[in-house]
């Protein structure tokens, strides 16, 4: 695992700020919680760490190296949606 700094993040989505100067330390082997209402940018957030949401300003670091515009395949970190978005028409079996 790796630290994550977040620091001034800034994501507009449709002219509204989503996230408007966000700064967040989650130390190594930390564990951390993000918390609030609907539409607060909690998935935002996460997205923006992974890499799938881009920022309109800020940075992001993994164990202080700045990955701010590292390809999300390249980042080595894993997101795991709350609905399923990928085939919806599949079903798992065992």
């Amino acid at each position: 695992m790796a630290s994550i700094d977040v620091i001034g993040a800034e994501v507009f989505l449709e002219g509204h700020a989503a996230l408007a100067g966000l700064s967040l330390n989650i130390a190594d082997g930390e564990a951390v919680a993000i918390l609030g209402p609907s539409g607060c940018g909690k998935t935002t957030l996460l997205r923006a760490i992974a890499g799938l949401q881009p920022l309109h300003g800020g940075s992001i670091a993994y164990d202080g190296v700045d990955v701010t515009q590292t390809e999300p395949a390249e980042r080595g970190v894993g997101m795991v949606f709350q609905n399923y978005a990928l085939y919806p028409h599949m079903q798992s079996q065992g």
